[in-house]
C-alpha cells in the first residue's frame, strides 16, 4: 500500500494520523514518514498495520525487513552457527 492508501485505511477506521500516533506512542510525522517510506521502523509499521487490520506484508510488501522479526532471525542464525561449531568439535561460548 502506498501512503495515500494507508491514510485512507486509517480514515476508514475513523482514525487520523494524530490518533494513530497517540495510540502507538510516536509522533504523527513519524507514522507519516514510515508510511511514505521516508523512514524505517518495524514497530511502527507493525502497529500501523494492526490498526487497519491488515498484515504488515500487505501494507508494506516493498519492505522485506518488516516481514521478518529481525531478533528472532538473528537468534536462529546464532543457534545454527553454534551447532556448526559444536559439530566441528570446537568450544562454543
Amino acid at each position: 500500500m502506498d501512503y495515500s492508501a494507508i491514510h485512507q485505511a486509517l480514515k476508514d477506521e475513523g482514525l487520523t494520523w494524530a490518533m494513530a500516533a497517540e495510540a502507538i506512542g510516536c509522533s504523527p510525522h513519524h507514522l507519516m514518514n514510515v508510511s511514505a517510506r521516508r523512514a524505517e521502523s518495524r514497530p511502527a509499521a507493525v502497529a500501523l498495520s494492526a490498526l487497519i487490520h491488515l498484515d504488515v506484508a500487505v501494507v508494506f510488501p516493498d519492505v522485506p525487513r518488516y516481514q521478518v522479526d529481525q531478533k528472532a532471525a538473528r537468534k536462529e542464525r546464532l543457534a545454527a552457527a553454534k551447532a556448526q561449531l559444536e559439530e566441528a568439535g570446537l568450544r562454543v561460548a
